[in-house]
């Protein structure tokens, strides 16, 4: 379902191959529809088959639009994982992998876009991309903000499978970490809104500076005495230190969509 979505058909009906869709069949397409297919509505439904129609149009959302909530989305909730640490708060923590669906949906959409808009050059010029070679860059920064959610989610789960919080001294540092690699990661995708190669280059020197922030975290993991709340520790800041790493990845591909235009202004 997912697949057909993707590839931008409007209408998608699912039957069961042979007799009735079960009320578990029926009640996974009704939720993946709510959950994870913007744009989609179920226009028919009985236990002969449910029809889908994607009624949402092309030019509703813009990528970078959707692009830019997803960015807030996943932004928030890595700054939530870390929250619900600090305070043991397990609700939160549950929110913030729930939230990870709502991610996936931009992806989702986002991919259906460039997918649609790369086999017509009039809807491309439309939504501001100047080559088919571009939808590709797009798509490798669209996985990347994805991948953040994912970390989030798992500082998150790190939570609910510990059941207990991490101290406040050693999150101290962490949150920094976090800050410092939040900003770097606006950095590069306003490079890429922007267009502008300059601020992609300087956000990947920027993102270098991520090992200081690290040896901060590795400093303050020496008070610790319990092997398991070290392991939990390393683990985030890593998760933390990938997220530093896919900003200077959104930059660099920045650098690459942006290379024609630098050329033709020299």
């Amino acid at each position: 379902m997912i697949s057909l979505y993707l590839l931008g058909f409007t209408i998608i009906n699912v039957k069961s191959k042979m007799g009735r869709l079960k009320p578990s069949q029926r009640n996974s397409i009704k939720n993946a529809v709510k959950g994870i297919l913007m744009g989609t509505e179920i226009t028919a439904d009985s236990t002969e088959g449910i029809t889908i129609q994607v009624l949402i149009n092309l030019f509703e959302l813009s990528v970078d639009g959707a692009l830019k909530r997803m960015l807030i989305i996943a932004k928030s909730m890595q700054n939530d994982a870390l929250l619900a640490q600090e305070e043991a708060n397990f609700e939160l923590a549950q929110e913030v992998i729930n939230s990870d669906d709502e991610v996936d949906r931009f992806s989702f959409y986002i991919m259906r876009q460039l997918k649609i808009a790369i086999q017509n050059e009039h809807m491309l010029n439309e939504m501001g991309i100047e080559s088919p070679y571009h939808c590709l860059g797009y798509r490798l920064i669209v996985k990347n903000i994805e991948r953040v959610g994912d970390h989030a989610t798992e500082i998150a789960r790190d939570l609910l499978e510990y059941k207990k919080p991490i101290k406040k001294s050693v999150l101290e540092p962490i949150h920094e970490m976090n800050t410092f690699t939040l900003s770097v990661l606006d950095d590069a995708c306003l490079s890429l809104f922007k267009k502008e190669s300059n601020h992609a280059e300087r956000t990947i020197q920027k993102t270098a500076e991520i090992s200081k922030y690290e040896k901060k975290v590795q400093d303050g993991m020496r008070t610790l005495k319990d092997t398991e709340e070290i392991y939990r520790v390393r683990r985030m800041s890593e998760n933390i230190r990938r997220i530093s790493e896919y900003a200077s990845d959104i930059a660099e591909i920045v650098l690459d969509v942006t290379i024609e235009k630098t050329l033709r202004k020299q």
